[in-house]
């Protein structure tokens, strides 16, 4: 037991890297009580709040104003929304009460006495915090300024005078975490800005009371935030600084929160997007969520001229995944996280993405601004002066890159194929393909179940097992460590696609094996025809590993019969990977799942093969071919150059000899 506890710390410190001392430091300082006079309570006088605007006081649109007032009957009739369903906390019962059990968590209980992490914890306390993060009180306020004789107002008050009661500054667990915090601020400013004038006095001063207790927090916690944050969490705090200061400027310490903020903002910010669009946060959820956090630091203004570059090409590449044009993959961690308030689908991305372009100038179609919340709340309103007009990304080929991933539409397909990845939020999924026929999925990635639930959940859908990638004699291409950390990294590398006139061809690879005894680097092609998908598996040197395994995780909707998969009216007939298993909804070990939303998971087939051969064609066909050789695919052969400055794909057209290069430097 005590070797097993000197490996666990020698994984934290390996993990953590540099900031362990100060990270142990906090630790010590909860753990010693110390934490009680850090955080002691101050009885400074209160500042009334000026509110900055970040909202429209109206929306643009009448199917925004019928949307809002339909979502705010439910949020009183049914309870505040919380991971695809309605819950009573805040509503009809305390604050405190944790929507999966039913129980509460500790009220009168100083924040960092209380167990979230360990097995002992009462629940998974990402379910109360969404309720906590106060985005439906805003729709409340949005409907009280529509509809002034409504039971919308009397609703927003109870609300948020049962809040300041029951959760007193540093008090019970919706003050453990700073983000938490950053976000219910940016909530309630748009409260004060909707409804400010309108809110019972003791309300808006109790409300005041807690504003400028969380900025205190937000400054306090900073080692914890600089030592183990450096992601969206900083980005979020130092966003609530940055209000914070706007709305309570007469307040002694605003100009050092504002410095302070602006300083976080700035150096998360040089970490944390590529130019291409990318982010650390190498997940479609966190990336929407750290999207809305630059178009706060837009509406906020005085934004340095970075963030709407970033901003702009954050949005960019959610255009270029395909988001306005149906679903996408669910890669990477999802937990619907927000910083805007939307009444709309909760799963959807394109909105956000739409406000982001529209903040950077971009003119988009008049039916957007209905269509979308997030314009329609917080756009500025589009020249109805002009002609309609469409949006949509420059003319391109059958396939565009972004970020490490490319995206092919050919016939009936749409193919992602995900190459490279980031630090934060990830899963090991280095050269997923991911594909839909006619507009159905059929290899999807299978979701993210939990982070503080069952371990084995957890790990479940985040490791390579649960994802279309190859393993070398089983291994994972990352190793998780606790819910969240990695004890290894991997980059992949994308060429550029080939685009023939028959088939659009991409090739990627992967160094996240080059570790250990036997290190090999993996590479794949994709091939993508009218008939069929194909992947042609690589690796370096050939031979290095005694067998592979791969999983091909599909959409729950996805039958399976032989070899045949059966979605909707498409029949496509799977080849290459003879001798496959077929699992869905197995226990132990936890394989076969699906989740389509955080929290919830759900049977689904996955798909198992073992190999011993280092290239193998394998894919998905509308007609029983084409039959894969070894380096060979329907009158095409494949050839990949190894190099230390990267890899090579040579493919040659068998009849005529015509061969085409593809280059994948490191």
């Amino acid at each position: 037991m005590v070797k097993n506890a000197l490996r666990g710390i020698a994984a934290d410190l390996r993990a953590l890297g540099g900031s362990a001392p100060l990270r142990a430091a906090y630790e010590a300082s909860k753990r010693t009580g110390f934490h009680a006079v850090l955080f002691r309570a101050e009885t400074r006088r209160h500042h009334p709040a000026a509110p900055v605007a970040l909202t429209n006081l109206l929306p643009l649109g009448d199917e925004a104003r019928q949307r809002c007032l339909d979502d705010a009957g439910r949020v009183l009739h049914d309870g505040l929304r919380v991971f695809g369903g309605r819950v009573t906390t805040g509503v009809s019962t305390p604050w405190c009460t944790d929507p999966l059990t039913g129980r509460q968590w500790p009220a009168g209980e100083p924040w960092w006495r209380i167990d979230i992490r360990s097995e002992a914890r009462l629940s998974d306390v990402k379910h109360i915090w969404e309720a906590a993060r106060h985005r439906d009180l805003v729709v409340l306020s949005r409907a009280a300024r529509l509809d002034t004789d409504g039971p919308w107002q009397d609703g927003l008050n109870d609300l948020l005078r049962s809040w300041c009661d029951e959760c007193p500054p540093e008090q019970g667990v919706n003050w453990y975490s700073s983000l938490e915090l950053a976000l219910r601020a940016i909530a309630w400013n748009q409260i004060l800005t909707l409804v400010g004038e309108r809110l019972p006095h003791d309300v808006a001063s109790a409300m005041d009371r807690l504003l400028l207790a969380s900025a205190r927090h937000l400054m306090v916690e900073l080692p914890y935030t600089v030592s183990s944050m450096r992601n969206n969490h900083m980005l979020g705090d130092a966003l609530g600084l940055i209000l914070l200061s706007r709305m309570y400027p007469t307040a002694p310490r605003a100009r050092w929160w504002a410095r302070t903020g602006e300083r976080m903002f700035a150096t998360q910010q040089r970490r944390h997007f590529g130019p291409d669009g990318r982010m650390i946060e190498d997940s479609v959820s966190y990336h929407r969520f750290v999207l809305e956090m630059l178009t706060v630091r837009m509406l906020l203004g005085g934004a340095p001229s970075s963030v709407r570059r970033d901003l702009r090409a954050a949005s960019l590449h959610l255009a270029r995944l395909g988001v306005f044009d149906g679903d996408v993959p669910q890669y990477g961690d999802w937990d619907e996280g927000r910083v805007l308030a939307s009444s709309g689908d909760p799963l959807d991305v394109s909105g956000s993405t739409a406000l982001g372009l529209a903040l950077c100038g971009e003119r988009l179609p008049a039916r957007w601004y209905a269509e979308f919340d997030e314009l329609a709340w917080y756009a500025p309103a589009p020249d109805t002066t002009v002609d309609e007009v469409t949006w949509s990304l420059p003319a391109r080929s059958s396939a565009t890159t972004s970020g490490g991933i490319a995206v092919v539409d050919r016939g009936p397909w749409r193919v992602w194929f995900k190459v490279d990845g980031g630090a934060s939020h990830g899963h090991a999924d280095l050269t997923s393909v991911w594909i839909t026929h006619n507009g159905r999925w059929l290899i999807a990635d299978p979701g993210t179940g939990t982070y503080n639930g069952p371990l084995e959940v957890r790990n479940g859908l985040r490791t390579s097992a649960a994802h279309p990638v190859r393993r070398p004699d089983g291994q994972d291409q990352l190793v998780p460590h606790r819910a969240f950390r990695w004890l290894h990294a991997g980059r992949g590398h994308l060429g550029p696609p080939l685009d023939l006139p028959d088939r659009t061809i991409l090739f990627g690879w992967h160094d996240a094996y080059e570790r250990g005894e036997r290190p090999v680097r993996v590479g794949r092609a994709v091939v993508v025809a009218d008939e069929y998908v194909a992947i042609v598996e690589f690796a370096d040197p050939q031979a290095a590993v005694g067998s592979w395994s791969l999983t091909v995780p599909l959409h729950p909707d996805v039958a399976v019969r032989n070899d045949t998969l059966v979605a909707g009216e498409s029949k496509l007939h799977l080849f290459g990977l003879d001798g496959h298993e077929a699992v869905r909804g197995r226990s132990a070990p936890f394989a076969g799942w699906h989740s389509r939303t955080y929290g919830r998971w759900e049977p689904a087939t996955w798909i198992t093969a073992e190999s011993r051969d280092d290239t193998v064609v394998w894919g998905l066909g509308t007609v029983a071919g084409p039959r894969p050789e070894p380096d060979a695919l329907d009158g095409l052969g494949f050839e990949v150059t190894w190099s230390d400055s990267g890899a090579s794909l040579a493919v040659t057209h068998l009849a005529s000899g015509t061969v085409h290069h593809v280059r994948a430097p490191r």
